[in-house]
């Protein structure tokens, strides 16, 4: 459930539990000290004792004058905050829990008018009210008044109480429902933010292996999740650098190694040449065609030096066109065969006779080719190079293969041959030449025509080097969205 939620259901809960508490304590306990509850009450009460005192009066006058006849009258009257009184000849004998002192001169005179309407409805402007007045001679000729009081002050006191206590009640009710409610709510989100605390704390320590995980399915769940996505990429972005820095560390050792051994090489025929070594015009000429050579497999190593950077920094465009692959490896076929002949190699294309339409740059893939070419020629052995490069047509790609039968990668190197500067030959023998860089730029190539690249291979028994292209078909480009120009 979201944050939001459970606020909004919260703040129900601190309106809606605290009114039905306070209605169901209300109910229950207020009615007690309800003034118009009492007067109810009281009205029943007058209704029953004026009744017994009537009977007694017929049957045994006397009887009114018996103390424990009034007592009996009086039970039950203070949980109704009255009382019965009995004045004989003006005095009080009884006034159960009525003040006898505030009371006697409040009270009317033997056989005096009695308006029992003026009462209770005065809102206590007297500390006590009459509801009832019976005056009665005895047998000894006395005069006798009984009363049924009320004592108001006692009322509006626990009226008063009542009220602050209801109060003091709906205020708990309230503190205690709001304090629950926030503290279930916010218990949870403290602990998420908690968790979350922790996992910066983790992160900014360096311990990028610190895994954060959600509390709750909420905002900060999503927060954490964020967060967690955020650390693996840290990590994954640290251990890219920690590789980026172990490559260019490679790479500067491999470019020192590489650009020295053909300077050294040129450096020495032409040391050769000034000491006059080559006196003769072959030697000459053999020396110059050497140092030709050297100077254009510099400036190759160089060129594809400059090529992979600019690949790398994504500085290089891309002029993609759809064109017929089928028509389009012929041409490259033909245009190595007759150097592949002086080698005693050869290359053939593999193919079912129709056009298929490819969208490609034609100028980088051609690059892609002559690389995996040039790596078969590198590594062709001792018998005659066989290249074959074989088409299939899949749904919405076009895989092509080129093959060869030469000294093959073992499966131990197999796994890096398309990283920079990545040679099987750990010496780096200069005999076979080469950046060590042509099947990673095939890879940054085929990358970015939205394909992929790999590789297959036996030792002694040749390698095969796959990779995707995308289909073309009625300017409907299948791949186009893994295109990065």
């Amino acid at each position: 459930m979201s944050i939001k939620s459970r606020l909004f259901l919260s703040y129900i809960g601190m309106i809606v539990i605290p009114v039905i508490l306070i209605i169901l304590i209300a109910k229950n306990n207020v009615n007690d000290v309800d003034p118009i509850r009492v007067s109810e009450l009281l009205e029943i009460k007058n209704a029953e004792i004026s009744r017994k005192i009537n009977l007694v009066e017929l049957n045994n006058e006397d009887k009114l004058g018996d103390i424990e006849f009034i007592r009996a009258l009086d039970t039950g009257l203070d949980n109704l905050y009255a009382s019965m009184v009995w004045r004989k000849d003006g005095q009080i004998l009884y006034s159960g829990i009525m003040d006898q002192e505030l009371l006697a001169p409040l009270l009317p005179d033997f056989n005096a008018e009695f308006n029992e309407e003026s009462y209770f409805k005065s809102k206590f402007k007297s500390d006590y009210l009459i509801y009832l007045q019976k005056d009665y001679y005895l047998s000894d000729l006395s005069e006798n008044s009984l009363f049924l009081v009320l004592n108001a002050k006692l009322l509006e006191r626990d009226i008063t109480i009542a009220r602050v206590l209801f109060v003091i009640i709906i205020i708990s009710i309230l503190v205690l429902t709001t304090r629950l409610l926030t503290f279930s709510v916010y218990r949870d989100i403290i602990k998420s933010i908690q968790k979350l605390k922790q996992a910066s704390n983790e992160i900014k320590n360096g311990n990028l292996d610190y895994l954060v995980k959600p509390h709750l399915k909420d905002e900060i769940g999503d927060l954490s999740l964020a967060f967690e996505e955020m650390r693996v990429r840290l990590k994954d972005s640290l251990k890219m650098q920690e590789k980026y820095e172990e490559n260019r560390r490679t790479l500067i050792s491999n470019i020192s190694h590489d650009l020295k051994t053909p300077i050294m090489s040129i450096k020495g025929y032409i040391g050769g040449i000034r000491d006059g070594i080559a006196d003769s015009p072959e030697k000459m000429n053999k020396y110059i065609d050497t140092i030709y050579k050297k100077s254009c497999d510099l400036e190759t190593m160089i060129n594809e030096l400059f090529l992979f950077s600019k690949l790398d920094l994504k500085e290089v465009s891309f002029n993609f066109q759809p064109i017929d692959i089928i028509k389009y490896l012929k041409y490259c076929v033909e245009d190595t065969t007759l150097d592949l002949e002086k080698k005693g190699g050869k290359i053939e294309l593999h193919h079912q006779e129709q056009a298929i339409t490819v969208l490609v740059d034609a100028e980088k893939l051609q690059r892609v080719i002559m690389n995996i070419v040039g790596n078969s020629i590198k590594y062709m052995g001792e018998k005659p190079l066989r290249i074959g490069i074989f088409v299939e047509n899949k749904a919405e790609t076009v895989l092509i293969e080129i093959k060869d039968n030469g000294l093959g990668i073992s499966q131990e190197d197999l796994p890096f041959i398309f990283e920079r500067f990545y040679r099987t030959d750990k010496s780096r023998n200069t005999s076979i030449g080469g950046s060590g860089i042509g099947l990673a730029i095939a890879k940054q190539i085929i990358e970015k025509h939205g394909g992929e690249i790999w590789a297959d291979s036996e030792t002694n028994k040749g390698t095969s080097i796959f990779f995707v292209l995308r289909k073309y078909e009625g300017g409907s480009d299948k791949l186009g969205k893994n295109i990065d120009n």
